[in-house]
């Protein structure tokens, strides 16, 4: 969870890369080739053919994509447009992020409560809002991005690529404010699990887009209630 939130909460995921210089249409043959070697774990596999992996002469070979490698480049190129997705469906559909000590609930516009759509819950009884959206994993590194895009600047976050586990690795650096080190699981083109790498702050968060439950509204509705009751004490 990145939260900037009623009370004072510490950021959870807290280089510029130099960069070969490479023909445009270059870099934009490369970049759809690396999607497209990744189209089919990013999707779920749903593209494959039932009737082949009935097949007896089928092999695992045969029915697995190849996994490969990937440059930090292109490893960043790729993880943008997750990011991207991750961030637009969290925004459009709504997502919860969870651990194992908090919740963390987001919902679209149109089912905000009071004009608040983003609250947390944390264990055992502690409620609060969380006032932008890059405090979330689903949106943070988006954030990143669009924000460096907008400077027309390179984005400020390392990503690699693990071929052996299909995950992505990020790294960020915020100065005094500390840094921000994940390993990402990606499903359906969007970022399903985030492990904090960092020793002293070991925790994996698992994020859920859309179908949000009554109890993950009541963590909304009971942080705003009781946001406004201070207000009003």
């Amino acid at each position: 969870m990145r939260c900037k939130t009623s009370e004072s909460v510490q950021d959870l995921r807290h280089t510029e890369t130099g960069e070969t210089m490479q023909p445009k249409s270059a870099k934009f043959f490369q970049f759809f080739a690396v999607c497209a070697t990744l189209t089919t774990l990013l999707s779920g596999c749903s593209g494959a053919n039932p009737e082949a992996s009935q097949s007896p002469s089928a092999s695992a070979s045969d029915e697995m994509p190849k996994i490969l490698p990937m440059t930090p480049e292109d490893a960043k190129l790729v993880y943008k447009e997750i990011a991207k997705a991750s961030c637009n469906a969290a925004q459009s559909l709504g997502v919860v992020e969870s651990t194992d000590t908090y919740t963390l609930v987001s919902v679209n516009k149109d089912q905000n409560y009071k004009d608040f759509s983003a609250a947390y819950f944390e264990k055992p009884d502690k409620y609060a809002l969380v006032w932008e959206l890059d405090g979330l994993h689903s949106c943070a590194d988006w954030y990143s991005f669009s924000m460096a895009d907008e400077a027309g600047q390179e984005a400020p976050i390392e990503v690699t690529f693990d071929e052996t586990d299909a995950t992505f690795t990020t790294f960020q650096d915020f100065g005094e404010y500390g840094t921000a080190n994940y390993k990402i699981q990606v499903v359906d083109g969007k970022i399903l699990t985030a492990t904090s790498l960092d020793p002293k702050n070991e925790m994996v968060g698992t994020i859920r887009y859309g179908q949000i439950t009554d109890a993950d509204r009541k963590i909304l509705v009971t942080a705003v209630d009781q946001y406004i009751e201070g207000l009003d004490g």
